[in-house]
């Protein structure tokens, strides 16, 4: 039992640039807390090998752990030839870790509804405009003549849109 806990203390993290992570222990629960952000390769008794992966570590990041708490996990258990390194974690990891949330960040989804097919760039820019002054406008393309518009603005975009040809074709 005095082995256990001073395995503990002591890291037994290593971390390789080529995002391989060695871990010396045979505690499961550590095994299992490693498994959190990496993919498990082999366990033999008193290592076991994983690696971090950008599907491993966005997964982590879905059920609510971030870069940073992966970050400091590594920190903490680092293996003590590890930490004789600055930084602890090379650079490139932690790096990659940080991007990796980011990346998984970068992209919103909305619903909305697409215009396009203007006759003019005079019909495009009105329509442009008025979901703009609505406040719902989600993208607009003047090259490619192409509008998208929230859902819950479609509506009135729409009748805006049919008064104005009407209008016109008077």
């Amino acid at each position: 039992m005095g082995t256990q806990s001073s395995s503990k203390s002591d890291g037994y993290i290593i971390i390789e640039t080529n995002y391989r992570i060695n871990a010396y222990t045979n505690s499961d629960l550590e095994i299992k807390i490693l498994g959190l952000f990496c993919e498990m390769l082999y366990r033999f008794p008193n290592l076991s090998v994983a690696q971090l992966t950008r599907s491993s570590v966005q997964c982590a990041i879905d059920h609510g752990i971030t870069a940073e708490q992966i970050l400091h996990y590594l920190r903490a258990h680092a293996h003590p030839d590890m930490l004789t390194k600055t930084p602890v974690i090379p650079s490139v990891i932690s790096d990659q870790i940080r991007l990796w949330e980011l990346e998984r960040d970068r992209i919103h989804y909305s619903d909305g509804v697409l215009y396009n097919q203007f006759l003019s760039v005079k019909d495009f820019e009105l329509l442009r405009d008025y979901a703009k002054d609505l406040g719902v406008l989600i993208y607009d393309n003047s090259v490619k003549r192409v509008i998208i518009v929230k859902q819950s603005g479609h509506d009135e975009v729409k009748r805006f849109w049919k008064r104005q040809r009407n209008q016109s074709n008077n």
